[in-house]
């Protein structure tokens, strides 16, 4: 690619110059994304409609548009079909910008509740954030709960990932461990942008 394709959008390139791949294919899905260079193989530069934070997406998910909510910068809900054949994952992202530091405890009781589990959390501080998670697994799914707290301003992130495998119970669990481990890659991933900081 040339410097002038490096430099724009996915949404602003002809379907010849984009990676083959459900994000790719999907409209509303290339909108988020900010580049056709991979972050690390298999994954893209994901920027949210608030612009509040940023992620590594995966080739083939995809945005659902009709789970998608947006209000200014205060809220937006993301819901990402992920499709690897026989394991089909969803991740589901809440942004909050009024959660702010010291309502934690409150936000992971509302995410168990959602999830119908009392999780204990694992807590993971960075300079800039700080991500709460917690493994799950239900008859049909196991994944991931969490929240992400900005350490910088206010904002959070709820966290649910879940996956469901429709293979035989052998392969399911020969599948499992590296799935679980991909799911928590794509968590850590997930960062705050502190380009609005400075701007505000």
């Amino acid at each position: 690619m040339n410097n002038e394709e490096q430099t724009k959008r996915p949404s602003e390139l002809n379907e010849d110059e984009l990676p083959d791949g459900r994000a790719f294919e999907d409209e509303f899905t290339r909108g988020f994304l900010e580049s056709t260079e991979e972050t690390r193989p298999g994954y893209y530069p994901f920027l949210s409609g608030t612009g509040k934070y940023e992620m590594d997406f995966p080739l083939n998910g995809r945005v659902g548009e009709r789970g998608y909510a947006l209000k200014d910068k205060d809220y937006e809900g993301v819901f990402v079909g992920i499709d690897n054949g026989e394991l089909k994952s969803a991740l589901s992202l809440n942004y909050y910008s009024t959660d702010r530091r010291g309502r934690e405890d409150l936000k992971l009781d509302m995410i168990n509740d959602r999830i119908s589990q009392e999780l204990e959390y694992d807590k993971f501080t960075s300079e800039y954030s700080t991500l709460y998670l917690s493994y799950f697994e239900t008859e049909m799914y196991y994944g991931y709960a969490g929240f992400l707290q900005n350490e910088v301003e206010n904002g959070g992130i709820e966290i649910i990932y879940q996956t469901e495998c429709n293979a035989s119970k052998e392969k399911c669990e020969a599948k499992k461990a590296e799935s679980i481990d991909v799911m928590r890659e794509q968590i850590e991933s997930i960062q705050f942008t502190l380009e609005s900081n400075e701007s505000e």
